[in-house]
């Protein structure tokens, strides 16, 4: 039965090439949407490696060009913010503060291995406390390395398989540069500090350290403040911290309404994507309806015959919903030759587990859709009466 059905929708690859083509362009598009939902769904379910309630961004915009005289003000700042009751930790960080839209990078060596490229995160000893980090091996930044001869850096656990495999990191030097290395002394499992719905990338903190840059300004400041501080404790440190540095623009905003923003530019897309893919979905689901309507009403002969012949309902009606099936498996045979590069060729630098997630779960749609487009008419063959298809023939 299924060698005929095929040899039945092969004869007819003509006139059913265009409903081939629809469903194999079809399974195409809803396999990057799936693939595109199933990685962002994927990366969603880590964790993030940070806790971002009840954290502020603070950035400061200084007025003068004076170095020393901002990096002075900055200190005070500094100690003011830490001296209110409502805040808990504070802590200064590069410009790329956790979904911020702002990236910091460089590239790193170790032994053997070479340029291997992460994010750099420039933070203070508190920054830990602020985000509430939690260090699977070593420890934080401390006042003890003051008096290191390495710089002390905390290395993600991304940053320490790409650099090191499975051996200790702990200890070990990573190169910058011909002048600068680096020592690990802790590693934490997670941090991503894009989005949450972004990938797990080498990421790295180094020790913001005043007496090694007198004169450098970092404009962000992270803010733990206690539970239900609001609006009223905002103003009033912006009141007191605009007195300190003098036409200075200080604006401050919540990591989460930051998260919320950044979740929005990866949320549209696939909204956008997903309306796309459900418009084409059901232009081919009404020309499959229409295309088989058509046949069944051109054969209303053969079907009488068959039934006159002996032929059950139930027969018929397995016939045509078998054409169908077949007809969408030639779409999809296409369809999976190609979309099964992906995987193989690590495209996207995307995980294959993904990619493979993706590509039964088109299958099995197409499948459903076409079994689903072919019931009806399926059945109004199956209920034909012999004596009315041969009278109208």
């Amino acid at each position: 039965m299924i060698r005929h059905l095929f040899k039945l929708i092969w004869n007819r690859k003509k006139s059913n090439f265009l409903l081939i083509t629809e469903i194999f362009f079809c399974f195409l598009v809803l396999f990057g949407v799936l693939s595109l939902v199933f990685y962002n769904v994927r990366n969603y379910t880590k964790p993030l490696g940070f806790e971002h309630e009840n954290v502020w961004l603070l950035t400061m915009q200084t007025a003068t060009d004076s170095a020393a005289l901002n990096h002075q003000n900055q200190e005070q700042v500094l100690q003011r913010v830490r001296s209110f009751p409502e805040v808990e930790y504070a802590a200064l960080t590069s410009s790329n503060a956790p979904f911020s839209f702002s990236q910091m990078n460089n590239v790193f060596s170790a032994g053997s291995v070479k340029g291997i490229q992460a994010d750099v995160y420039e933070v203070q000893d508190d920054f830990k406390d602020v985000l509430q980090l939690q260090l699977s091996q070593g420890r934080w930044f401390g006042v003890q390395d003051n008096a290191s001869n390495h710089e002390p850096i905390v290395i993600n656990r991304a940053m320490q398989q790409k650099l090191f495999g499975q051996e200790d990191a702990l200890g070990k030097l990573i190169q910058v540069n011909d002048t600068t290395n680096f020592q690990v002394v802790g590693v934490t499992d997670y941090f991503r500090a894009g989005s949450e719905y972004a990938a797990e990338e080498p990421a790295c903190f180094t020790r913001i350290n005043f007496e090694k840059n007198p004169t450098y300004f970092w404009n962000e400041l992270l803010i733990r403040v206690k539970p239900g501080t609001g609006i009223d404790f905002e103003e009033k440190m912006v009141k007191e911290l605009a007195g300190i540095g003098k036409g200075w623009t200080l604006e401050v905003s919540t990591l989460e309404k930051m998260r919320q923003n950044k979740a929005k530019l990866t949320m549209i897309p696939m909204i956008a994507l997903g309306l796309v893919c459900g418009f084409l979905i059901l232009n081919v689901a009404l020309g499959l309806f229409g295309v088989l309507w058509y046949n069944i009403s051109r054969r209303n002969s053969e079907i009488g015959l068959r039934r006159a012949l002996g032929a059950a309902s139930g027969q018929i009606y397995r016939q045509f919903i078998g054409e169908v099936l077949v007809l969408a498996t030639f779409g999809l045979l296409l369809g999976v030759v190609f979309a099964v590069q992906f995987p193989l060729l690590h495209v996207f630098q995307v995980e294959p587990e993904v990619y493979v997630t993706a590509l039964l779960c088109a299958v099995v749609l197409i499948y459903l859709l076409t079994t689903a487009c072919a019931l009806y008419p399926s059945r109004q063959a199956a209920i034909i009466q012999p004596a009315t298809a041969l009278h109208e023939e």
